[in-house]
């Protein structure tokens, strides 16, 4: 019985490697026809743009998890004036649909 056991760890263990290797070879293969798709219309690989964004975000970012202090994007706040309704609008005010 431990023979058969044996092999059958062998033998899942091989069909496991050969699906581990088979998936990456695909990986792969979609990675390669990307790129040279990309590179055919004249456009940067996608792989190229994630990982110069990736860059981007992290030379942004200040040492020790700090924010830089002053913001290059900072919105100007407008206050609103505030008026006060007194009357009830009338039925006969309302526009008709």
């Amino acid at each position: 019985m431990q023979f058969f056991a044996w092999i059958f760890k062998i033998f899942f263990s091989l069909l496991g490697l050969v699906f581990v290797l088979g998936t990456l070879c695909i990986l792969l293969l979609a990675l390669i026809s990307g790129a040279l798709w990309s590179l055919v219309r004249g456009r940067k690989p996608e792989v190229a743009v994630v990982w110069q964004r990736y860059q981007d975000m992290a030379r942004n970012k200040a040492p020790f998890g700090a924010w830089r202090t002053s913001s290059q994007n900072t919105p100007e706040v407008v206050d609103v004036e505030v008026k006060e309704v007194t009357e009830a609008p009338r039925s006969d005010r309302l526009p008709k649909q």
